[in-house]
This record gives C-alpha cells, structure tokens and sequence, in this order.
C-alpha cells in the first residue's frame, strides 16, 4: 500500500483567477495602461521594425522545433562518446603505467647480484 498525493481541487484554477483579477483590477485604476496594451498588441500600429522582429521570432522558433531535437540527441550522444573514449584512455594510460613498472622490476631483478 503506497501513499498517493490527493490532487489538488482546483489550485491552479484558483492561482489563474487570482492572476486575472489583479490584472482586471490593475486595468480598471489604469485605463491609460489598458489603451497603451492594446495599442501594443493591435498589429495595425506596428512599425515595419516590429513586424520583421515577430516574422524573424517565428521563423527561428519554427526552426527550433524543427532541429532541436535532433541537435540535442547528436549532443547527448557524442557526449557519451566521449566519455567511453575517455575512460578507455584512461585504462589505457593506468595499463601503460602498469606494464612499465612491471617491465622496471623484472628489469631490476636481472641486474641483482646474488
């Protein structure tokens, strides 16, 4: 028998009205800054500077969506390229070591004087 979290009734519905009713209650002691967002997101009012920044925005969003996920699959897997690489290196490296030191004792064992 496991324990399970109880859902939440409603937490994010409740944290989204409270968010809308700050901002209703912001736009009715504000209606300059009402006018002033709508005249920010009314299209008719963009310069061209704006729409190439939107039209640039998307097209590099598209882009992401559609390269991303391969670039990050490339990256993961030449990262765990590497790191095999370079444990075998290092394997490599701790067996030279260890075969020159084998190869210094028997050397030195040969030219012991009984």
């Amino acid at each position: 028998m496991h324990s399970e979290k109880p859902p939440r009734l409603g937490g994010r519905w409740l944290e989204w009205l409270l968010v809308l009713s700050v901002f209703f209650l912001v736009v009715q002691l504000f209606p300059r800054f009402c006018q002033f967002l709508f005249s920010l997101v009314d299209p008719r009012n963009w310069p061209r500077t704006a729409w190439f920044g939107v039209n640039l925005f998307v097209l590099l969003a598209l882009v992401a969506v559609r390269f991303a996920p391969q670039l990050v699959a490339d990256w993961r897997e030449r990262k765990t390229r590497l790191t095999v690489e370079k444990t075998k290196h290092d394997k490599q490296q701790e067996l030279k070591a260890e075969r020159e030191a084998l190869e210094r004792m028997q050397q030195a064992k040969r030219r012991r004087i009984y």
